[in-house]
C-alpha cells in the first residue's frame, strides 16, 4: 500500500506543471533560468522550465502527499526534489544541444523519479528492489501520461488550414487557435469510447421514439426505401441576397454553403455531393458542421469521404468550416489536413483593396454550447462586412445586437421529416419555426438555415429535400 501511494504521489507531482500551464497559460511563462545562457552558449534550462511549473510540482507534492497520508514536509521535499530532477534533466539536455520541450524517453522521467525516491527510500526504509521497481513503473507511467496529455493538447490545437493550392488564400496570417473548454473534454471522451447506454439514450437523436420506433414505423408502412431515395436527391439551391453596406469589391461575391453532410450516413451521398460541387464556381466555401452520422467512434472512413469531396470544391478564397454537435474536437486536425480551415470561436478577414469581408465561425451552440461570440469577434473590424457561421440558428439567442450582416446555419435539417401543410415533426432547436429552414430576419441580421445535405437519426427525408446552397451577395 505504501509503494502504491508513493507511485501515485510521484505521478501527481509529474503531472502538476503541464496541467497548470494548460489551465492558466497566462501565468506560466517565466522561465526558471530567466533566459540566461550557460558558458557553452546554450540556455541553462530552457523556456519550458518555468517558475510556475516548478512551484506547481513542489506544492503538488505537499498537498497531495498530505492527502495520501505523508507528513507535510516529506511531500513538500518530494515535490521539490522531483522538480529539481526535472530541471537537472533539462540542464543535461541543453548541454547535449537538445531543443527545449523535446521528449527524450527515459531521460525525461529518470531523474524526476530518482531524486524523490532516494529520500523516500531512506525515510521509509524501502528495499533497493522496491525502489527500482517504483522507479521503473514511474518512468513508464509518466511517459504514457505525457503522451496522452499531448494527444489531448493536439486535439485542442487547431492549425491554420492550407487550401488545395498549398496555402491559405486569405490575407490574414492566422495564429494557432487553442480551444480551452471543459465541455469539449466530454466530446473528446465521446470520440474515443461510446458513452454509457443511458447517456446515449438521453441524446434526442438516439432516443428510442426517434431513431428506433420511427424507423420501424417507416419500414412497416413501406415508406422507408422511398425516404432513403429522397435523402440522397440533393439539390443545388441558389439564393441572391442584397446588402446596402456590402463593399463594392465584394459585389456578386459567391458563397457555397454546405451544412450537415453526415457524409457516411447514406450510400451514394458523397458521390452526389461531388457531382454537384464539381460544377460550381464560387469564391469561398463554408461548411456548417456535422460531418458524420454518429457522435462518437472512428473517423477514418468519414475523413476519406470529406477529403475526396474537398478535392472537387473550387473556391479560390478557401474552404472554412465550423464544428457541430456530431463533431469531436479531435477530428478537427484531420479536417484541417483535408483543406478545411476550422473556425472555432475565431475569424478570418478577406481583403480586396481597402474592402473587408470577415468570416466568423463559432463552436456548437446547440449541444456542447461552447460558442463564444466575444472571442470570435475580437479581431473583426467595425467596417468589415460580417458573415457568421454557426452550426445551429440558436446562436441568435446570444448575438445581443452585435453587428452581423449574414448568419449561415444548419443543424435543423429543415425538419427532415415534414408533414404536408403542417411542417416539421421535429425541429431540433428551441426556436420559433420560422428559423428552421430558409431565409429569416432577426433584429438587423439576415439569416439562412440550410436543410442540410445529409440526414441523421433515421436516414430518410420527406417533404424536405436536402440541399447545397449557393449564395450570391449583391448591393
Amino acid at each position: 500500500m505504501l509503494a502504491f501511494k508513493i507511485l501515485i504521489l510521484l505521478l501527481l507531482i509529474n503531472g502538476a506543471p503541464p496541467v497548470i500551464a494548460f489551465l492558466f497559460p497566462g501565468i506560466a511563462r517565466h522561465p526558471v533560468d530567466c533566459g540566461l545562457k550557460f558558458f557553452d552558449g546554450y540556455p541553462v534550462l530552457g523556456k519550458h522550465k518555468t517558475i510556475t511549473g516548478f512551484l506547481a510540482g513542489t506544492l503538488a507534492g505537499s498537498i497531495f502527499g498530505f492527502m495520501l497520508g505523508f507528513p507535510l514536509m516529506i511531500g513538500l521535499l518530494a515535490g521539490f526534489l522531483g522538480m529539481a530532477g526535472d530541471s537537472f534533466t533539462s540542464f543535461i539536455k541543453r548541454r547535449l544541444n537538445i531543443a527545449s520541450g523535446s521528449d527524450i524517453f527515459p531521460l525525461d522521467q529518470f531523474l524526476e523519479g530518482l531524486f524523490p525516491l532516494l529520500i523516500l527510500h531512506r525515510f521509509y526504509s524501502l528495499s533497493w528492489n522496491q525502489t527500482l521497481v517504483l522507479l521503473f513503473l514511474f518512468i513508464i507511467m509518466a511517459w504514457i501520461g505525457s503522451k496522452l496529455f499531448m494527444k489531448i493538447l493536439s486535439s485542442n490545437k487547431i492549425k491554420p488550414a492550407a487550401t488545395k493550392h498549398g496555402k491559405n488564400k486569405s490575407n490574414k496570417s492566422k495564429p494557432d487557435c487553442i480551444v480551452r473548454s471543459n465541455a469539449r473534454f466530454r466530446e473528446w471522451r465521446a470520440c474515443h469510447t461510446a458513452l454509457s447506454p443511458l447517456a446515449r439514450m438521453l441524446n434526442f437523436e438516439n432516443v428510442v421514439c426517434y431513431r428506433w420506433l420511427m424507423k420501424g414505423v417507416f419500414k412497416c408502412s413501406g415508406l422507408y426505401n422511398q425516404g432513403k431515395i429522397n435523402a440522397v436527391q440533393v439539390r443545388l439551391k441558389s439564393v441572391n441576397l442584397s446588402f446596402p453596406n456590402l463593399p463594392e469589391s465584394f459585389d456578386k461575391y459567391r458563397i457555397l454553403f454546405i451544412s450537415d453532410l453526415h457524409i457516411d450516413g447514406l450510400e451514394g451521398l458523397s458521390e452526389r455531393l461531388i457531382e454537384i460541387v464539381s460544377g460550381i464556381k464560387a469564391d469561398v466555401c463554408l461548411l456548417g458542421g456535422d460531418y458524420r452520422m454518429e457522435m462518437y467512434g472512428p473517423f477514418d472512413n468519414v475523413n476519406c469521404k470529406i477529403c475526396e469531396l474537398i478535392k472537387h470544391i473550387n473556391t479560390p478564397d478557401g474552404v472554412f468550416g465550423v464544428l457541430g454537435n456530431h463533431d469531436c474536437l479531435e477530428t478537427a486536425p484531420d479536417l484541417e489536413d483535408a483543406g478545411i480551415c476550422i473556425l472555432i470561436n475565431d475569424s478570418i478577414t478577406l481583403k480586396r483593396g481597402k474592402d473587408e469581408l470577415s468570416l466568423i465561425g463559432v463552436d456548437d451552440p446547440h449541444y456542447y454550447k461552447c460558442h463564444n461570440l466575444e472571442k470570435a469577434f475580437e479581431e473583426v473590424s467595425d467596417k468589415a462586412f460580417t458573415v457568421l457561421v454557426a452550426h445551429s440558428p440558436e446562436i441568435i439567442k446570444d448575438t445581443n445586437g452585435r453587428k452581423i450582416d449574414l448568419c449561415l446555419c444548419g443543424h435543423t435539417h429543415g425538419g427532415q421529416i415534414c408533414l404536408p401543410h403542417i411542417g416539421p415533426v421535429f425541429t431540433h432547436c428551441k426556436l420559433p419555426r420560422r428559423f428552421v429552414s430558409g431565409l429569416w430576419e432577426h433584429e438587423s441580421i439576415t439569416g439562412y438555415t440550410s436543410n442540410g445535405a445529409g440526414a441523421s437519426g433515421i436516414p430518410v427525408r420527406f417533404n424536405c429535400p436536402p440541399e447545397v446552397v449557393l449564395i450570391t451577395l449583391g448591393k
